[in-house]
């Protein structure tokens, strides 16, 4: 599962927000997402909070936890012939590289633990455009490629590839900081803008030391004699919305109903090779 959504360290980036100058019509990425209600008591009746949340991403645990720094949820069972729906979680004390606790599965439906000392009720929700109703998901998501070859050419390197999602939920990033994601309105319909800020030394989205940077929409070049050459970005939603300070959840205002994806790079990389 790191493999998967995690690039090398090399690969990450120190921060930036990204203008995208450009975009196109296309189907979502589709997937299922995890709907969760948190609770303060083990019973499930003293509701704390909603999230709606991206598998494969690596969340900051916030003030929910003392003993982790982030948590990564996947759904893993889907229900086959009357099977339970599984969503497997799992607690890190890092950007989701260094396990606190074993996997657990969690049957959906169910009062179980969750993070931290919280438990909470799970619901599987399909992210897709030809998905429609309150049982949908209706995350914005941004995809991150690298490629072997220069100017994106071929296929993307799947083992570095990584989503994250845009409506600003505070996320874990290496060197103990963290950062958050939101895909914003634009009074141009033709020019689209994903900010990425990153607070650095603070796990929970609320230092005061934060890094944005702006790069417009295209394929990027990374290295000249080494594998990957290039790497690009493309951002998925049916909704553009607005960040909540660093909560998770956001308020969201709606600009669209059409499936819009956009293109783009980050320009700045850093951290040392795993």
């Amino acid at each position: 599962l790191k493999a998967a959504m995690t690039p090398p360290r090399c690969l990450r980036t120190a921060g930036c927000a990204i203008a995208l100058a450009w975009l196109r019509g296309c189907d979502s990425i589709e997937a299922w997402d995890v709907a969760a209600t948190i609770y303060r008591d083990q019973f499930c009746f003293e509701r704390a909070e909603d999230v709606l949340l991206l598998g494969g991403a690596c969340y900051s645990t916030r003030a929910l936890s003392n003993t982790s720094e982030a948590f990564m949820v996947k759904v893993v069972g889907f229900g086959h012939r009357g099977a339970d729906w599984v969503v497997d979680y799992q607690e890190f004390s890092d950007d989701c590289v260094t396990p606190v606790t074993a996997p657990s599965s969690l049957t959906v439906g169910k009062c179980v633990g969750f993070i931290g000392r919280y438990r909470g009720t799970l619901e599987a929700k399909l992210r897709s455009d030809r998905c429609s109703g309150d049982g949908c998901s209706n995350l914005a998501v941004a995809e991150q490629n690298f490629y072997e070859k220069d100017k994106c050419q071929g296929p993307p390197l799947l083992a570095y590839r990584r989503r994250v999602p845009l409506q600003g939920e505070c996320l874990a990033h290496y060197n103990g900081s963290s950062q958050q994601f939101v895909l914003q309105p634009d009074t141009d319909r033709n020019f689209t803008r994903i900010t990425k800020t990153v607070y650095q030394g603070d796990t929970k989205c609320s230092g005061l030391s934060t890094l944005e940077y702006n790069v417009l929409g295209k394929c990027y070049a990374l290295y000249d004699d080494s594998s990957p050459r290039s790497f690009s970005w493309t951002a998925y939603s049916r909704s553009l919305s607005i960040s909540a300070s660093a909560a998770w959840r956001s308020a969201e205002a709606s600009v669209g109903v059409a499936v819009v994806a956009i293109a783009a790079a980050f320009s700045a990389i850093a951290g040392p090779l795993r």
